[in-house]
C-alpha cells in the first residue's frame, strides 16, 4: 500500500526530531516544507497536526512550531525542584526573575503564620528542564529566618537554607489544580494565553515552623503528577 502524502510528510518529520533537531528547536516554517517535499501547505498543516496532537511537537502561539520539551513524570513529595529534575536525568536551570523585601499582605502573613506587615522576601523565578520552560513560580519567606537572603543564589533554595541557615525542611502541605494562563505567566512559560497548567500551592515547614509559601505554575503538556492510593477504613467491602 503506498503511503499517502500526509503520511510521507509526517515520516519526513518524525526522522528530522530523531536524528537532526532536539527538545525546543523549531522545525522549518510550513513554506519550507512545501517547497521542500513538493505538496501542498494543507497536507504539511495536516502532518504537523497530527504530530502536535501526539505529543512530538507543540505549536507556542505567535513563535512556531517546536520539538516538544522533556515530559516530567512526579510523585507527590517534598522535594526541591532541582533534586526532582536530576532524579529524572534532565539539566535543572532557574532564571530569578525578580527577588525583593515587602510587606506581607494578609493571605501571605495568614500562610507564613506572621503578623500582617511583617518583613518578608518575595522570589520569584522560571524553573527549566534541559533549557526548556517547565514551571513559574512565586515564593515567600520570613526574613526573620533568612537575614541576607537577597544575597545568596536563589536557584536551589532548599540547599541554601541547610548550609547557611542552618535550616531544614522536615514536611511540607501542598494542594493542586488546574488553572488557565494569564497572559504574564503564558509570556514566561513560552505558551499561549488561557494554555492548561497545574498550579501547586505549597506551605513548607522545619519543624513546626512555616519557612515557606509557594506558588508553581507547570505546564500541563509537559509535567504529571501520580498518585499512590490505597485503601481507606475496614475492609468489610468494596463499592464504587
Amino acid at each position: 500500500m503506498v503511503a499517502t502524502k500526509r503520511a510521507q510528510v509526517r515520516s519526513v518529520l518524525e526522522r528530522l526530531i530523531d536524528v537532526e533537531l532536539h527538545p525546543g528547536d523549531p522545525i522549518p516554517s510550513e513554506r519550507a516544507l512545501v517547497d521542500k517535499l513538493n505538496v501542498s501547505r494543507v497536507t504539511v498543516r495536516q502532518a504537523i497536526s497530527d504530530l502536535v496532537e501526539s505529543g512530538a511537537l507543540e505549536r507556542v502561539h505567535g513563535k512556531g512550531t517546536f520539538v516538544t520539551g522533556p515530559q516530567v513524570d512526579s510523585q507527590l513529595h517534598l522535594t526541591s525542584f532541582s533534586r526532582e529534575m536530576r532524579a529524572r536525568g534532565l539539566e535543572p536551570g532557574t532564571v530569578v526573575l525578580s527577588a525583593t523585601e515587602i510587606e506581607a499582605s494578609d493571605e501571605t502573613a495568614k500562610g507564613l503564620r506572621v503578623a500582617k506587615g511583617t518583613k518578608v522576601i518575595r522570589v520569584e523565578r522560571l524553573r527549566t528542564a534541559d533549557a526548556s520552560p517547565m514551571a513559574y513560580e512565586v515564593g515567600y519567606y520570613p526574613s526573620a529566618l533568612f537575614p541576607g537572603l537577597l544575597g545568596r543564589e536563589l536557584g536551589t533554595l532548599y540547599d541554601v537554607f541547610a548550609s547557611e541557615y542552618d535550616v531544614v525542611v522536615t514536611s511540607g502541605e501542598q494542594t493542586v489544580r488546574a488553572d488557565n494562563a494569564d497572559g504574564h505567566v503564558a509570556r514566561v512559560l513560552g505558551v499561549a494565553r488561557r494554555a492548561p497548567l497545574l498550579v501547586l500551592e505549597r506551605t513548607t515547614f522545619a519543624g513546626r515552623k512555616v519557612v515557606e509559601l509557594s506558588w508553581s505554575a507547570y505546564r500541563a503538556d509537559r509535567y504529571r503528577l501520580h498518585m499512590a492510593l490505597t485503601p481507606r477504613g475496614p475492609r468489610t467491602g468494596s463499592s464504587t
